[in-house]
């Protein structure tokens, strides 16, 4: 204590000195655990360093993330005291605090003012001692993910809980990446692995936690019952329904049979969807026909799904369905449309996205067009916008210019003969829209 009471009575000698401009906001307020918290701040290092050993003789766990953060301070006197200070409060009592910390103890590892590897593996070495890994065990159920995964890994690799118990406790977790990790831990060590277990990882709601237990099956020939192997067929996860397919395939059954009956049933569109997915993924003979048949505006992730396939299989043959729904009177399904132009790198023409707007059918239609009009090109899209300057459309017509002008430079092409022609005389009917002095129009057109 009487380290501690000369440390105080330094620091009020330094924090009292005219040149370091601090005044306590009461006489005895600069031995409280607050107050030497922000003096770990202090721009002065002696100041820093006295406030963070005293911290430490005060066993005051408030100020951990101060004093870890002062473990990487650019004085090596303060990052010296900092240390001794942690290890005074490492104590059994102090654990859970510890794990709480665990995030910013391990961005100590980031750090490259001083090796603090030695540190850390001190702290993480002493949470993982049999007596004090409860603590690391009620980090795993941290709603902070990474202090979870911190302790999952650290659990997981000094081996102090059985294997199993860790991976039902982490299971239990809403982050997906603890799940994820708990699940390679457990089929890596390849023990303990049982139906049960494959059945919660089959079950997850984590896509690649079911990938790389199905790689696991089919590696390991481990046995999965059939029904489970059908669910994983109607997964939305393409890799998981192919790794399910290969698997009902060695077992001589045909997953396409089972495609076809979901559809014969009275399914929901969510499985219609997929099964779509899935027999245009086993290139089923009939996948034309049945797209076809499910273009249903009704439901536009199920028309959207059967236009895709349509567009993948029949190429040009589905463009006029694809113009007919960007015309389409619902939103949702001129969005579908839309959405479609752009992911499958489809070519849209001036002429025909002038003849959606002139048959739009909403104000909504009007945006999805002058959308679309990025896809044109530079001139065109100009042409368009100058073609369409009603009253109604200005803010439309304003914003796009000012898109257009910003992504100008990107193509240094030339209009050819008829944009030229066409530009000039819109240029002429709308100089309020862009001048035809504006540098981008004048060097084109007018050198």
């Amino acid at each position: 204590m009487a380290s501690y009471n000369l440390l105080l009575q330094q620091l009020e000698k330094l924090v009292a000195s005219p040149d370091y401009y601090y005044r306590p906001a009461q006489a005895d307020a600069l031995g409280s655990a607050s107050h030497l918290i922000t003096l770990t701040h202090h721009y002065n290092g002696h100041i820093r360093q006295r406030a963070v050993l005293c911290l430490g003789f005060m066993d005051e766990l408030s100020a951990l993330p101060a004093l870890i953060e002062r473990v990487n301070d650019w004085a090596e006197p303060v990052r010296r005291a900092a240390k001794q200070s942690v290890r005074l409060l490492l104590t059994p009592n102090n654990t859970a605090s510890f794990v709480a910390n665990l995030p910013a103890i391990f961005w100590l590892l980031q750090c490259q003012r001083e090796d603090h590897q030695p540190l850390v593996e001190e702290i993480v070495s002493f949470l993982a001692e049999e007596a004090h890994a409860p603590s690391l065990f009620a980090g795993l159920c941290s709603e902070d993910k990474t202090i979870a995964r911190l302790s999952l890994d650290i659990l997981a690799e000094r081996e102090r809980f059985p294997l199993k118990q860790i991976f039902g406790q982490a299971m239990l977790h809403r982050d997906p990446l603890v799940r994820a990790n708990a699940a390679r831990y457990l089929l890596s060590a390849d023990k303990d692995v049982d139906h049960d277990v494959l059945t919660i990882l089959l079950e997850d709601s984590f896509a690649p936690i079911k990938q790389v237990a199905l790689q696991y099956v089919i590696d390991n020939a481990f046995p999965v019952s059939e029904p489970q192997l059908i669910a994983l067929l109607f997964d939305k996860n393409a890799l998981v329904r192919q790794r399910a397919s290969a698997l009902l395939r060695e077992r001589n059954d045909d997953p396409v049979a089972h495609y076809l009956a979901a559809l014969d049933r009275a399914s929901t569109v969510t499985v219609r969807k997929i099964t779509l997915w899935g027999l245009d993924e086993h290139r089923y003979d009939g996948i034309v026909a049945l797209a076809e048949r499910n273009l249903d505006e009704c439901y536009p992730s199920l028309y959207y799904s059967a236009l895709r396939i349509l567009i993948l299989r029949t190429g040009d043959a589905a463009r006029e369905q694809l113009l007919a729904s960007l015309r389409h009177p619902s939103l949702a399904i001129a969005k579908v449309a839309r959405k479609l132009f752009y992911q499958q790198k489809i070519y849209l023409s001036l002429p025909e996205l002038q003849r959606c707007l002139e048959s739009v059918s909403s104000r909504e239609h009007v945006e999805v067009y002058y959308f679309l009009a990025h896809k044109l090109n530079k001139w065109d899209w100009l042409v368009f916008l100058l073609d369409n300057t009603k009253s109604e459309n200005t803010a439309l017509t304003q914003a796009s210019v000012a898109s257009w002008v910003q992504r100008f430079n990107r193509s240094g092409m030339l209009p050819n003969t008829q944009q030229q022609a066409r530009l000039r005389t819109l240029l002429d009917e709308n100089p309020h829209v862009i001048s035809r002095d504006s540098p981008y129009i004048a060097l084109f057109l007018y050198s």
